[in-house]
């Protein structure tokens, strides 16, 4: 297909015949399908594809592995061949399975990211299809109409009242009109009236445009000309976790240098005190803890697509747990945005919804549907009753000019031409429809009363050329039915200590008429010309007793939220509109609407909502909370037992006995640390009052004085089981293979004892359910079958330096660890 040199400069009918596509129907999806594989995908940047070998060498890079490999290397020079291949095995197998799993994790963001791609609307084959942006095509017809972010270089076909903002190509911020006239070759870019680029914004109006160029060949992409895309940096958490662990890396290496040489002095053996410091540092360095950050972060936005959320930015997902206000608008997030017709009122109900028909901003397909605003699809399917198609109204009005929606003034204008007459239209909210029109007291009183019940309403004028005042037509009233599972769905946020606060343009009556129907607290309504009256002390004031805010502005919205956030306040911020963006980039989380939403409130946003519900931002906020806590959970049991593992080489040390584990020993006990840490309690179930407590303060440091001090009893709880068998069995047997043996056996049924007693907080493992944790479930027969066959297999045995033992104390060491770390247990049984 030849490239179209100056697509400005030819007419419509020409340029369909040069892309060889329709300006009715647009493309086949066969040929669309055919030209994507000859022009490549609408992209000016290119990422690389995520493999699992990139998440491997990635690894393998990270200084904390390569401290473990060094360790492997120099136990190799000491050891026995057997002990190094051990090692060997024990980072390959720990390593892949982190690999594995943070692959996994990343892969499905990956996925997940795809599905929040900018998307389009095109005609194909005659009907709109909304399509990837990225499998935009030329000769492909885009849809144009306000709020819409355009996805490529396009020649204007048809434009009613079309205004794009260009500034990000050509630096100019006022908008430009555009047109479908051909304008002349030579002009420059900023000249070009019949041409749309991608990147620009439509303010107003709408119209249809046919793609001539995409990807690097547009306008944009000739000077973006990027290589690759700009990494997504890393969220606070993760970067926290980093500095954890690498602060903690020093005292690993410090203890697990100290303890063999306090052995060395003491007068053990030099070598064997050596290959037990480099078996400290592999198990007490703590390696996986930025990873585990990222499988949480993969894994909460997994659940979240699976409830209708998409995060689009990461550091969402760990901000969801700190809201401390949600600020909602009305239409289509708390309500169903599925307008139905309550009451109407008009002198001429024909020309009430003649009107109504013409102004509706709706797109028809070949098969007779439509798409466009839930009221104007409402006002057609009544018009249908009165045998009025706005198809056929089509060829007797003939549409001058398309003045678009004023934002101001919540009305839409056109001109149209009906029998060699030109006649003004006005659609909108009816205190400016009635503002500009002749006074019609009856028919305005009518209104008001319908308006106090709380319905929404719009009322339609008209004026003819000539004359001065519009004449009211009439004015329709519009139900529009709450969400199913919303006043639940607040009322679980009462409980967990979020506000609800609702901002929306619509009338306060019909606002509040909602809000007192979900259950949002309702103690007075602020409109915008309230706060326009009000003092900065009197605005702020305003804002932390007010719950109601109505007939706001963008800009009045972003005032809320910015004072706010001012205020102390964790804030997050639904919008669907080209004006909320200035808002949701404010809020701590922007929330888009995936069905409503605009595309430039998708991108400026971090989440998006595919389903326009309200209950949808409640299951994001009770994930958000579930990964901070079972983060705590993790890093908590992982820390305990790498102190604890400390602990339980220093005390025998100032006793002067032999060490509980053997170098060997001391390996796999880090293999079933790791897996555990890694695997298990990243998926623990929330507990079940997650949503009964308020918000965490984001400022409040994750290594609080709670959290090491739950660190520091559980770790002197494991090390004091152990060491508890340990001494017992060394005592009366005073054999070091045969306390070494209980040891090592009291410590794998300890840290799994230690987990279990740590998978919650506050809810008592009964009331949660012992096996409700598959992966610890799978983790703890792993460990149970291990001991089995360490200690019957005479081959796994003598290599593990492990002692026979019969049943019976095995049993009883069973039941020593039970009891001993059931405190925890006990304890928030007492509590409850």
């Amino acid at each position: 297909m030849a490239k179209i040199m100056a697509p400005w400069a030819i007419d419509a009918e020409e340029l369909q015949r040069a892309l060889n596509s329709d300006i009715k129907k647009g493309l086949s999806t066969a040929e669309a399908e055919k030209r994507l594989k000859e022009s490549g995908l609408n992209r000016i940047a290119y990422t690389k594809s995520l493999t699992f070998w990139n998440i491997l060498w990635e690894e393998l890079k990270e200084p904390l592995i390569l401290l473990l490999l060094v360790i492997g290397v120099i136990y190799s020079i000491w050891g026995k061949i057997g002990d190094t291949i051990t090692i060997i095995l024990v980072i390959l197998t720990v390593t892949m399975v982190e690999v594995y799993t943070e692959f996994r994790a990343k892969k499905t963001m990956e996925s997940l990211k795809k599905l929040s791609l900018p998307t389009s609307w095109v005609i194909r084959e005659g009907r709109p299809v909304e399509i990837e942006t990225s499998s935009i095509v030329p000769g492909d017809l885009l849809l144009l109409k306000s709020g819409v972010k355009v996805g490529a270089d396009a020649r204007v076909i048809e434009a009613q009242g079309l205004e794009v903002d260009e500034s990000q190509l050509t630096g100019e911020s006022a908008s430009v009109n555009k047109t479908r006239d051909p304008v002349l070759e030579t002009c420059g870019l900023n000249d070009r009236k019949n041409m749309v680029y991608m990147g620009s914004i439509v303010l107003k109006g709408k119209g249809l445009a046919m793609v001539v160029n995409t990807g690097r060949e547009t306008e944009l992409g000739k000077i973006v000309n990027l290589a690759q895309e700009t990494r997504e940096s890393k969220t606070p958490l993760q970067k926290s976790m980093k500095e954890l662990s690498s602060s903690l890396i020093w005292i690993a290496v410090a203890f697990s240098l100290l303890i063999p040489l306090l052995g060395a002095l003491r007068g053990f053996s030099l070598k064997e005190m050596i290959l037990m410091a480099l078996s400290l540092s592999f198990a007490t360095v703590p390696e996986e803890l930025p990873i585990i950050v990222t499988m949480l972060l993969g894994l909460s936005s997994i659940h979240l697509s699976r409830k209708n959320v998409l995060i689009k930015r990461t550091k969402a997902a760990e901000t969801l747990g700190s809201v401390t206000v949600i600020a909602t608008d009305k239409t289509g997030t708390l309500t169903q945005n599925r307008m139905s017709i309550a009451q109407w009122e008009a002198g001429d109900e024909r020309q009430l919804f003649t009107i109504g028909a013409l102004m509706a901003d709706v797109v028809y397909d070949s098969e007779g549907g439509f798409l466009g605003d839930p009221m104007d699809k409402a006002i057609l399917e009544k018009a249908k009753e009165f045998q009025i198609e706005r198809n056929k109204l089509l060829n007797q009005y003939s549409l001058v000019e398309d003045l678009g929606f004023d934002e101001g003034r919540k009305v839409f204008q056109a001109v149209y031409q009906y029998k060699g007459k030109k006649i003004n239209f006005i659609k909108g909210a009816p205190e400016s429809v009635f503002s500009v029109s002749a006074p019609n007291p009856q028919m305005e009183e009518r209104l008001k009363k319908w308006m106090l019940l709380g319905y929404r309403t719009i009322a339609i004028a008209q004026k003819e050329e000539g004359e001065e005042n519009y004449s009211i037509v009439g004015w329709i009233c519009f139900l529009d039915s709450v969400r199913e599972g919303v006043e639940k769905s607040i009322e679980e946020c009462k409980n967990a200590g979020i506000r609800v606060i609702m901002i929306t343009g619509d009338h306060a009556s019909t606002a509040r008429r909602v809000a007192m129907k979900v259950g949002i607290e309702v103690k007075g309504v602020l409109t915008g010309e309230d706060l326009e009256k009000m003092t900065k002390e009197e605005f702020q004031k305003a804002i932390k007793e007010c719950n109601l805010f109505a007939r706001i502005s963008p800009e009045q919205k972003l005032r809320i939220v910015t004072a706010l956030r001012e205020n102390g306040e964790i804030i997050a911020v639904t919008g669907d509109g080209i004006n909320d963006a200035p808002a949701l980039r404010a809020a701590d989380i922007g929330i888009s609407l995936g069905i409503s939403g605009t595309d430039v409130a998708k991108e400026t946003a971090d989440m998006i909502l595919t389903d326009d519900s309200f209950t949808s931002i409640i299951d994001a906020i009770r994930e958000g909370r579930k990964l901070y806590e079972n983060l705590r959970k993790c890093v908590k049991y992982y820390l305990s037992c790498k102190v604890g593992l400390i602990i339980t080489f220093l005390i025998p040390l100032l006793f002067h006995l032999p060490f509980p584990f053997s170098p060997i020993q001391v390996l796999i006990l880090e293999l079933f640390l790791d897996v555990a840490a890694s695997t298990s309690f990243v998926v623990e179930p929330p507990e079940w009052d997650l949503l009964k407590k308020g918000p965490r303060n984001p400022q409040e440091s994750f290594m609080n004085k709670k959290m090491v001090k739950d660190i520091f009893s559980g770790s002197l709880t494991l090390a004091l089981t152990v060491l508890l068998v340990y001494f017992l069995s060394w005592f009366k047997s005073n054999n070091t293979g045969t306390a070494q043996t209980f040891a090592f056996v009291a410590w794998l049924f300890g840290h799994v004892s230690l987990a279990i007693n740590m998978r919650t907080n506050r809810i008592p493992l009964t009331k949660v359910g012992f096996f409700s944790n598959r992966a610890f479930n799978l983790w703890t027969a792993g460990v149970v079958i291990f001991v089995i066959l360490a200690l019957n297999v005479p081959v796994l045995g003598e290599y593990l330096k492990l002692s026979s033992i019969g049943i019976l104390p095995l049993i009883y060491t069973f039941l020593t660890v039970l009891v001993t770390t059931s405190w925890m247990e006990i304890q928030k049984h007492f509590r409850r």
